[in-house]
């Protein structure tokens, strides 16, 4: 009797225990299944994390971006204003020492070809220069090969882009020969007159073909275009600067701070603009 009702009680333990690990491993199965259909999410902070991440990673991208393309544009115009440099010395050779005139009049008062449409000086430049003939008397034509012009002017292609005049302007401070309109007038330097190449400049960055001393301070985020006559000169290249090149055939980026060194240190009459002053 005791071995039976021990067996009796043995074997309801052993369906009890059979009872409870087939329940137990139904809901551990039933809580595998529930978790396998389950898809983790994100929350609202993670989502607002990622998209900040993506939007700092895309501007700086942006800066880069936009830093070289800056950067690039600075090379090709230091290279294209330098060609102008070298372009006077070769027109100085073969015309006695005298540089190319920013302006000329004849005996009769007519205006002769300024620098930006005379042939001899731009043919070692732009290679043909059959659309420099029947220039816009003052103004020059339009249509300058791209090879030539700033690439800043090029890309923004605003009013009179393709104009020599919209990309550089030429120097005509301290400089002889006589005054607009008069007579047998030739304004140009010498070989002899500029007597400091290293600390003059010949050509610079501007919206208009000549460089004045009233037009230092006119920028001010000037719209970008070639038909001014107030002699502007153009910070428009990296770091607000102009390009300007010397006689020296050097090449320096000028900004409107120098500008001012120069005005408390001779104004006009200051080396950088062809006077005496250093």
């Amino acid at each position: 009797m005791n071995m039976t009702h021990s067996a009796i009680k043995c074997s309801g333990c052993l369906v009890s225990s059979e009872s409870s690990i087939t329940h137990s491993t139904s809901s551990a199965h039933q809580r595998v299944r529930v978790r396998s259909f389950s898809k983790p999410g994100f929350t609202l902070t993670e989502i607002l994390v990622t998209i900040t991440i993506i939007l700092v990673l895309a501007g700086t991208l942006f800066a880069i971006t936009r830093n070289l393309k800056r950067s690039g544009e600075n090379v090709v115009a230091i290279g294209r204003i330098q060609s102008l440099a070298q372009a006077n010395a070769a027109y100085a050779v073969e015309n006695s020492g005298k540089y190319v005139p920013v302006f000329a009049f004849a005996d009769d008062r007519s205006f002769k070809p300024a620098w930006f449409y005379n042939k001899e000086f731009l043919e070692p430049i732009t290679g043909n220069t059959g659309f420099l003939d029947n220039p816009v008397q003052y103004e020059g034509n339009d249509g300058y090969p791209e090879s030539v012009l700033d690439p800043v002017v090029v890309r923004s292609k605003k009013h009179y882009w393709s104009r020599l005049s919209a990309s550089f302007g030429y120097n005509q401070e301290n400089m002889p020969g006589g005054e607009w309109g008069d007579a047998n007038t030739n304004r140009s330097h010498t070989i002899y007159s500029v007597t400091s190449p290293n600390r003059t400049f010949q050509f610079i960055t501007a919206t208009d073909w000549t460089a004045k001393y009233s037009g230092r301070n006119l920028w001010k985020n000037a719209p970008v275009e070639g038909r001014t006559t107030n002699g502007k000169i153009a910070f428009r290249h990296k770091g607000d600067k102009a390009l300007a090149v010397f006689y020296d055939g050097h090449v320096e980026s000028i900004s409107q701070e120098d500008i001012k060194n120069f005005d408390q240190r001779g104004g006009v009459n200051h080396a950088f603009w062809g006077g005496s002053r250093q």
